[in-house]
Formats: structure tokens, C-alpha cells, sequence
């Protein structure tokens, strides 16, 4: 019976043991079981035109224009009469007379002694005539002159692609221009260059508003009339014109297709100073949607693809004359404000080249300079010139010309240096930089210079950073990038884990308390040039931090006890230790909870975590150690039998 109640034992720890090691979760798994996904590669294409807008919107407002005319303004050529135009008619000579008439809803006007004229879409000159037909009839010896006081306001349509279709008020002298800018311009699939007219019953005019803005010389002003509808077309052909023209931008192509590269180069204001004319790239979309290039130049008028039409999608590309050159640079090396990596210019000597990086430093050595003659199918040829009389302009002999790839060393002074200095921040008197003597100034000697420290000084946190720290090659740690994870112990994972999550410290360890109340000179440290010396502010709070409902900084309150700050931190989380906390006094004294006699500002309080107790784990010590007494009971027994 105590043989079976023995195997039972071993049987059920057996497979409490399996079950635990297969339900340990391995830490370094997802927690799904699945693989982390991998990031997408990030898009390499960009496209070129981006940024390219279509031209001729921008020049639209949004504000709507005035229904008046302004005052000077030059009557158009063939300006016709109609419905509120207001005429002065005047006769000189030997009759001086004088009349003021408006045209009527009907098209008429009243002159006296001659009658009613009906003048309905007249042009003004005609209406010279005609008048000055009928006044022969009863004047004679008399000059006639005519002046339009006030011009008609005229009513017409603007429909199609416009950001706002519908009726606008123009003056007389309104024109197409006019009225687009009353509708807020074309939309972005508007045409520009085929601007239809429509008067009554039939279409009286297509206008081109690229001849309007960019070719004013050609330009024809259609005068609008009284009901005449504008109608704006969608957009059909546009062609990309970029890189060395004065408006890289996309352009409309009319309907006709006649226009070919050199014109919309034109439109797109001309090449630049610095455009590539020989080769220039014409990119088309063929009709699978793939794309053909060619080439073309505008200084050989025999080249036929720069007269060939342009199609819908094509693209006109012009390269920087510049960037066709091979790369020519030098390199200036050393005491100079601006050392690096400038472009060779012709004729550039070595104190052009100085002088384009903001001239020597103080520290430059002058009796002698190095220019490196760099040739890449040789060792380089080392000159040796004489800086100072150079920079004086002495010897021009020795400012050499430079070649491609020349490099420029201007060396330092031997042990140049400038006094070396600390910064003091924080609660000193006299926070600032100092000077200290190399070797010889130390920590104390300078807390002594700045005054001593302020009430709100906050001794335990002061610091001592210093900037250039030797660099310590860590063995172990290149030995453990080396190595896979699996390769790695436990405790060489961790150090190897916790390497690559710290940064390199800068920090000197100083008790400043100890050195400067208590006078520990074992505290002191010799300072090196560019150390840093914080003194922080006292705060007027204390820390609570760890498991708390709400962790950070409560005000301090004299006499307050820890349940006060736990209390006002969120009280204790579900998995908070409160039987082991610390306080971490701002004198740096770390003390349990237990011994605190009372807080002062800048205390801490830290309330731990509990510690991690896993059922499994817990369970399979307990299995294992019956497993253990099994056995053993086992072994003795069959030897007492």
C-alpha cells in the first residue's frame, strides 16, 4: 500500500513538472505566439511634379470686383451703346450748345431739336456719324464733340468650371478677365484657354487668357454686353514644364494641339541663365501607360522634336547647365572659422579659399601652411608655404592655385590655449564661468569663489559634470555583441541589456554636503577645463514615487507624517510592498519608513513593488521536493525488505 501511495507521488509530480515547463512562457516570444510583424519599407518614389501647381489660378482673388468704372478710364475701341450709358454731346463753333442724354431700357436717346435716335448696340464712333448726319439738318459752322459721362452697367452669365456660377454686375467697359475674377476664377479643372462667349443664339468669340496675362502685345479685349453668357470648358490637355524656366509649373494646352515645346517653354517664361539647352528632356505617356523620353535642342533649329505637337501628359524637363560639370572641390583643414569641403572656383588660390571660410583663427600657426596636391593615380605632393607673408600679400609666388581635390592643412600653435574655464550654475551667489589653473584648482577653491550658496540650495542633488570624459573601452561588452542570445548566459544578457541602455556618464561622484559643511577634503576633485557645477534649487515638495495611485511631487507641509504624502499621492496600488518603503532624505541618507522622524522639503519616498510569487513556481518546488521524499522512502524501503 505505502509502495503505491509512493508511485501515485512520483506519477502526479511527473506530470505537474511537464505541464509547468510547458506553460512557462518564454520571455523573449510575443505574447500572441506570433512573430513581431515586420516594418514596411517606406516608399522610394516621389513624385516630381508634387509641388507643381496649375499656372494662372493664383492670379485670381477671392474679393468681388466693383459693378462701377472707375474714374480715367480710356474708352475702348468699339465700345457700343446701350441701356444707361450717359452721353454729353457738345457743338462748338458758331452754335454753342450743349446737351446731356441717356440711353433708354429701349436703346433710344432724345436729342433736342433733332428727335429720338434709336443707338441700341451702336458703336460710339458710328454714333458720331449718325448724330452729326441728323444735326446738318438744322445747324450749320458747328463742330461736334462727344463725351461718355457714365457708362452702362452690363448683366452677364458665367457658367461651367468657376468656384461661383451665376450672374455678375460688370461696368461697360467689363471684359472676360473682369468677369472671372467676380466669379472667384476658374476651378482647378477650368480651362483657361478656351474661354467661350456666347451672345443670343450663337458663340461670338474663344478667348485665351495665356495671351491675356503673358502676351499683352497680341492681346484683343473682347468688350462684353448685356446678357452674354461665359462659359468655362473643363481642362482637357496639360504639359509639365520644370527645373530651369522662370515658372515651372503645369500648363494648358489648347484644344488645337498646335502648340509644340519651344512654345510652352515660352509660356512657362523662357529658360534661365543656367538652363542646359543642348540636351532637353521631353517625357511622354505612351498609350499602355508606360512612358518614352526624348531629347531636344534649342540652340539647333533643326531639331525636329522641339517643333513636334506637344500631346496630353507630356513633360518638359530643363537641367542646370551647372550640374552638368564634373564635381571640383577642395578641402580646408584646421585653424580657420569655417574648415570643410568648398567647390573649386577657377583661379582660386589658397587665401581666396581662406577668406571664403571666414578667415584664420588666432591660434593659426603662420610661419608655415601645407597644400596637398592631390593626384588619384599617385601619392600626393606636399608644398610647404609661408602663411603669414600669403595673408600679407608678400609673396604671391607661394598663394598657390588650386587644383581639383587639393587639400589645405593650417596647423595650431604648439600648446596654444586659451584659459581654461568651469560654469557655475544654480544656487550660488555669483553663478558664471571661472578660470582655474590646469592641474591645480580644485572644486572647493572655486564653491569659495562664487559667495557660497543660497538658502534655497539643494546640497545632496549638486553635480559635478564633466563634458570630456576618456573614452574606456568596455572588453566585455564587444566580446557580448559578438555572440547570439542563446550563446549568453543569464548574468551576460542582463550587463549585456543594460550597455545598451546607458549612456555614457558624465557625472563625477561628490558628496558637495561632506566637502563644504563638514569639510571633508577627501570629497574635493581637481577640475579639469569645460566642467559644468550645478547647485539646484531646494524644492519646496516631496516625492512620492513607486506604486501610488498618482506619483510626483506634494507640496510640503511641515509636521505631515508618511500617510499624509501617501494619501495625497493616490494612496497604495493593488500590488504596492508598504512594509518595505524608503525615504530617501534630501541630506542623500536613505532610512526605512519606520525611522523617519519627520520630512523636510525635497524628500523622497519610494513604495516598492511586491515581489513576484508565481503559483507554478511555487507549486513545482513543493512537487519536486515530495518527489524528492518519494523517492527516497522508496530506496529505503526496498532495502529494509
Amino acid at each position: 500500500m505505502k509502495k503505491q501511495l509512493a508511485f501515485s507521488i512520483l506519477l502526479l509530480v511527473s506530470g505537474v513538472l511537464v505541464a509547468q515547463n510547458l506553460s512557462v512562457e518564454n520571455p523573449l516570444a510575443s505574447s500572441t505566439g506570433q512573430p513581431a510583424p515586420s516594418s514596411p519599407a517606406a516608399s522610394s518614389s516621389v513624385a516630381n511634379q508634387a509641388d507643381l501647381q496649375m499656372f494662372g489660378y493664383q492670379l485670381f482673388t477671392q474679393q468681388k470686383m466693383s459693378d462701377e468704372t472707375p474714374q480715367g478710364s480710356v474708352l475702348p475701341p468699339g465700345y457700343r451703346l446701350g441701356p444707361g450709358d450717359r452721353v454729353a454731346i457738345f457743338l462748338g463753333g458758331k452754335t454753342h450748345e450743349r446737351f446731356e442724354v441717356t440711353v433708354t431700357v429701349d436703346g433710344k436717346i432724345y436729342v433736342p431739336t433733332v428727335g429720338v435716335l434709336n443707338v441700341q448696340g451702336m458703336e460710339f464712333d458710328r454714333f458720331h456719324q449718325v448724330l452729326d448726319q441728323a444735326l446738318r439738318r438744322y445747324y450749320s459752322n458747328y463742330q461736334l464733340e462727344l463725351m461718355l459721362l457714365q457708362p452702362k452697367s452690363i448683366r452677364v452669365a458665367v457658367l461651367g468650371q468657376v468656384v461661383a456660377p451665376g450672374y455678375v454686375t460688370l461696368g461697360g467697359f467689363g471684359t472676360v478677365l473682369d468677369a472671372l475674377v467676380s466669379a472667384q476664377g476658374p476651378t482647378p479643372g477650368g480651362s483657361l484657354r478656351n474661354i467661350r462667349i456666347y451672345r443670343a443664339d450663337s458663340a461670338v468669340a474663344v478667348v485665351d487668357l495665356y495671351q491675356l496675362l503673358l502676351n499683352p502685345q497680341q492681346n484683343e479685349q473682347v468688350l462684353l454686353q448685356n446678357g452674354d453668357r461665359i462659359f468655362i470648358p473643363d481642362v482637357e490637355h496639360r504639359v509639365v514644364v520644370q527645373g530651369e524656366v522662370k515658372r515651372s509649373a503645369i500648363y494648358e494646352l489648347r484644344d488645337v494641339l498646335d502648340e509644340n515645346a519651344g512654345d510652352l517653354i515660352q509660356w512657362a517664361g523662357g529658360p534661365t541663365d543656367l538652363a542646359y539647352l543642348d540636351k532637353i528632356e521631353l517625357s511622354r505617356q505612351n498609350a499602355d501607360g508606360s512612358r518614352s523620353v526624348y531629347y531636344f535642342s534649342l540652340t539647333n533649329s533643326a531639331d525636329s522634336i522641339s517643333q513636334r505637337p506637344l500631346k496630353n501628359l507630356d513633360s518638359i524637363t530643363l537641367y542646370n547647365r551647372s550640374q552638368q560639370l564634373p564635381v571640383q572641390q577642395v578641402t580646408l583643414y584646421g585653424e580657420v572659422q569655417k574648415p570643410g569641403v568648398y567647390p573649386l572656383e577657377q583661379n582660386m588660390r589658397v587665401s581666396d579659399l581662406i577668406l571664403k571660410a571666414g578667415n584664420l583663427l588666432r591660434s593659426a600657426y603662420m610661419l608655415q601652411a601645407e597644400v596637398a596636391k592631390v593626384d588619384p593615380q599617385s601619392s600626393p605632393t606636399i608644398l610647404t608655404i609661408d602663411l603669414a607673408a600669403v595673408m600679407a600679400g608678400e609673396k604671391p609666388e607661394e598663394d598657390i592655385l588650386l587644383d581639383a581635390d587639393d587639400q589645405i592643412f593650417i596647423r595650431r600653435i604648439p600648446q596654444w590655449q586659451v584659459g581654461p574655464t568651469v560654469e557655475v550654475t544654480g544656487e550660488v551667489l555669483f553663478p558664471g564661468a571661472y578660470t582655474i589653473v590646469r592641474d591645480s584648482t580644485t572644486l572647493s577653491d572655486i564653491l569659495r569663489q562664487t559667495g557660497g550658496f543660497t538658502a534655497d540650495a539643494l546640497l545632496p542633488e549638486a553635480k559635478l559634470i564633466r563634458r570630456h570624459v576618456p573614452a574606456v573601452e568596455d572588453k566585455e561588452y564587444e566580446r557580448l555583441k559578438e555572440m547570439t542570445r542563446d550563446q549568453m548566459s543569464n548574468a551576460e544578457y542582463e550587463y549585456f541589456v543594460m550597455k545598451q541602455n546607458t549612456s555614457e556618464i558624465r557625472e563625477i561622484v561628490v558628496d558637495f554636503y561632506k566637502l563644504m559643511i563638514t569639510g571633508d577634503r577627501s570629497e574635493d576633485v581637481v577640475l579639469l577645463n569645460g566642467d559644468q557645477i550645478v547647485i539646484p534649487q531646494k524644492p519646496n515638495t516631496v516625492m512620492v514615487t513607486g506604486r501610488v495611485g498618482r506619483a510626483g511631487g506634494i507640496l510640503y507641509k511641515p509636521g505631515a507624517d508618511l500617510k499624509y504624502y501617501i494619501a495625497r499621492a493616490g494612496g497604495y496600488t493593488w500590488d504596492a510592498d508598504s512594509r518595505r518603503i524608503k525615504v530617501i532624505k534630501a541630506s542623500g541618507e536613505a532610512i526605512n519608513d519606520e525611522d523617519v522622524v519627520s520630512f523636510d522639503p525635497g524628500d523622497r519616498v519610494w513604495v516598492p513593488r511586491k515581489r513576484d510569487r508565481t503559483f507554478w513556481r511555487t507549486f513545482g518546488e513543493v512537487m519536486t521536493t515530495l518527489y524528492q521524499l518519494a523517492t527516497i522512502y522508496l530506496v529505503i524501503d526496498s532495502v529494509i525488505e
